[in-house]
């Protein structure tokens, strides 16, 4: 009997420790599976944060790009802009000439002189100039007779003593009139607003030109010039000014579109068209150029080349009688006459790389 008892006790001890055993196991591998999934989650929790943060840095990053891009000025993103932002029709020389207006303070350009050959820089009897809320400038004129020569010097300025010959037939060999730097073949660009005139609109006209000095009577052959003339209907043709006054002009181009009471720009090219094969025959050709809308879109409205036989009183300066006027000149201009109120700015003036006449 004390045997039977004996082995009872035992079997129940040996259950007591399989039941033991088994509890532990269950709360080992409880707490290792917990810190397994702990551990798992963690470092899963963590890679999915790191990539997470990782897409969302380059996502960042990409946005700060083109929110810089978009903030950049348009001159530093494309070659093809100015530094206003305005289109090049033709890109600038390598080194060459350019003028820019001063558009916070147009008495600080020490190359613009807004009254041209007034006795003042800065005043004018007959015209006032005042800065526009939108940063823009007015020109407007007390007796509303409006005489605007607005001259543009190169960087060289405009030293009269320094022209030593206006013998044309010299002129079109040393292919400048004061310096190397003259304006010769150019991207002359404006931007204006006529708000009113006091002429039949056929009849005024705003000009952009170039290739010669002051025009007075005083000095008949540094007044030669290749103009463009863009009327206050938005007619358009080509002038050639042999000397001061001596005009030439093309046929008028008729039925474009009307410019007046509202922002334009106007752009007139002029280059010279040299043969590699033959320097000799060098022609000049010039094109005018519209942004009817101010929205940047400019659209060619004519053009015109002088390959002679255009003009017949180029002896009066020693020149041949159809004297093409291929040499550069100290000033450039924006003129207008008979428009009393006109907004302007982003004027400008560029030396460009002219194409090949083939």
């Amino acid at each position: 009997m004390i045997l039977i008892c004996l082995i009872i006790q035992l079997n129940n001890i040996f259950i007591d420790q399989q039941v033991f055993g088994k509890d532990n196991d269950d709360e080992d591998s409880k707490d290792n599976d917990d810190e397994d999934s702990k551990d798992n989650d963690d470092e899963d929790s963590k890679d999915n944060d790191d990539e997470d943060s990782k897409d969302n840095d380059d996502e960042d990053e990409t946005d700060n790009i083109t929110e810089a891009k978009k903030n950049m000025p348009i001159a530093q993103l494309d070659s093809k802009f100015d530094k206003f932002g305005i289109e090049k029709i033709y890109p600038t020389k390598n080194g060459g000439e350019e003028w820019f207006i001063n558009m916070n303070n147009i008495y600080e350009d020490r190359q613009f002189y807004p009254f041209g050959e007034s006795v003042s820089k800065y005043s004018n009897s007959n015209l006032i100039i005042t800065k526009n809320d939108d940063l823009s400038w007015k020109i407007k004129s007390k007796n509303n007779l409006a005489k605007v020569r607005m001259n543009v010097y190169t960087s060289d300025g405009y030293h009269p003593e320094d022209i030593k010959t206006l013998d044309q037939s010299e002129l079109e060999d040393q292919g400048y009139m004061q310096s190397k730097k003259d304006w010769k073949n150019v991207e002359i660009t404006g931007y204006i607003k006529l708000n009113n005139n006091n002429i039949p609109i056929d009849e005024g006209r705003f000009t952009w030109y170039n290739r010669g000095g002051h025009h007075t009577e005083g000095e008949p052959c540094e007044g030669a010039a290749y103009k463009g003339d863009l009327f206050f209907s938005g007619d358009n043709r080509f002038a050639k000014e042999q000397w001061h006054v001596s005009y030439f002009f093309t046929e008028v181009k008729k039925n474009l579109n009307t410019i007046k009471d509202k922002w334009i720009g106007y752009k007139f090219i002029v280059y010279n068209l040299e043969k590699p094969s033959d320097p000799s025959k060098t022609n000049v050709k010039m094109e005018s150029w519209i942004d009817y809308n101010n929205n940047g879109k400019w659209l060619k409205i004519n053009e015109y080349t002088d390959i002679g036989k255009w003009g017949n009183s180029g002896k009066k300066c020693d020149g041949k009688k159809d004297q093409k006027i291929t040499w550069g000149g100290p000033i450039a201009t924006f003129r207008w006459d008979w428009a009393d109120d006109v907004d302007f700015k982003n004027f400008s003036i560029r030396e460009i790389q002219p194409p090949l006449d083939n």
